[in-house]
């Protein structure tokens, strides 16, 4: 028992740290406050003259073509294009990548179909993007007008038609516009934007490969 009370004394102690100013803070603030240093370690690590290098080691072609694919329909491991996605996400947007395939020496052929199968793979993101981003404008046209439409009907019915006519549905209908119209404005079409960026540069991604 003396023990357990002395442990957890110490772990109370612990658990304030006494700043150089004299202030007192918790251990969770010295968390919260870390500092990352993820640029430092990829100019280190990953980028070279300009451009990034996104380094993969694999075992054979079973790493990188999904098991499920069948003759003539190849498709990505899922592991596989989940470490470039991850990878791609780190690298700052102005430098181009280049993906280098390290591991056993792979057949002109085999090289050929991992290259096709990637712009195969990034050229459908990238369609598969610019088809939500067309659908999404047209969404974002259709709040604007519905804002704007609706806020011109609340006025008319507030100031000209008739001030019997309860306004509560129309203001309803007004703040519902204009809150999908603001938020789509000022943080979806950033994250849309992005999402862009992203699957154009996996579309220009170039492959190398590395033999080990």
């Amino acid at each position: 028992m003396d023990n357990l009370w002395i442990c957890r004394e110490n772990c109370c102690k612990d658990e304030r740290i006494t700043s150089l100013n004299g202030k007192k803070h918790s251990i969770k603030e010295d968390f919260y406050y870390k500092k990352s240093y993820i640029k430092h370690r990829l100019q280190k690590d990953v980028m070279k003259d300009g451009i990034a290098y996104l380094p993969c080691r694999v075992d054979g072609l079973s790493d990188i073509i999904s098991k499920f694919s069948v003759k003539n329909c190849d498709s990505l491991d899922g592991e596989f294009k989940d470490y470039i996605l991850d990878f791609v996400d780190c690298i700052p947007e102005e430098y181009p990548i280049v993906l280098e395939i390290c591991g056993p020496k792979f057949t002109e052929d085999e090289k050929k179909q991992i290259i096709e199968l990637m712009a195969s793979e990034t050229d459908y993101l990238l369609g598969k993007t610019e088809a939500e981003n067309r659908h999404h404008r047209i969404v974002f046209w259709w709040m604007a007008v519905g804002t704007i439409g609706s806020g011109i009907l609340l006025a008319l019915i507030k100031n000209v038609i008739n001030d019997d006519i309860p306004l509560e549905f129309f203001y309803v209908l007004f703040w519902l516009f204009a809150d999908a119209f603001v938020r789509y404005l000022f943080i979806e079409n950033d994250d849309y934007k992005n999402e862009k960026i992203r699957a154009g540069r996996l579309a220009s991604m170039k492959v190398e490969f590395v033999e080990e």
